[in-house]
């Protein structure tokens, strides 16, 4: 099977696509754990710990 240069960029662009969401996810959570112990002055990160 010959390689598909088309198929390799739209991959490519998927998985950057991808990793820049995850990035967003885990700064979400960070920032919504340190809300409920700053803010909301909860256990719940230390129950995350």
């Amino acid at each position: 099977m010959a390689p598909d240069a088309a198929l390799a960029a739209r991959l490519e662009d998927l998985h950057e696509l991808l990793g820049t969401a995850f990035y967003y996810v885990v700064g979400l959570h960070v920032a919504a754990a340190l809300y409920h112990h700053f803010v909301r002055r909860d256990d719940t990160l230390r129950r995350m710990a």
